[in-house]
């Protein structure tokens, strides 16, 4: 799913049981993945939008 330029990918983890997410910029770059699984994929999704907010705030206050 895309979210503010950046793709999410959200995906079964058999290693930890649950699901985990990566973040990719417009040029295919990965700039997020998940510390921890989640248990439904709906969590996992929300958290990744936070990590895409997150990279944003840095980005506008020069991080």
């Amino acid at each position: 799913m895309e979210y503010k330029g950046y793709y999410i990918a959200v995906g079964w983890n058999n290693r930890e049981m649950g699901f985990d997410f990566d973040v990719y910029d417009s040029e295919n770059k990965a700039v997020a993945r998940s510390d921890a699984a989640y248990f439904f994929d709906d969590n996992a999704e929300k958290a990744a939008k936070e990590a895409v907010d997150k990279i944003l705030q840095e980005q506008e206050n020069g991080e």
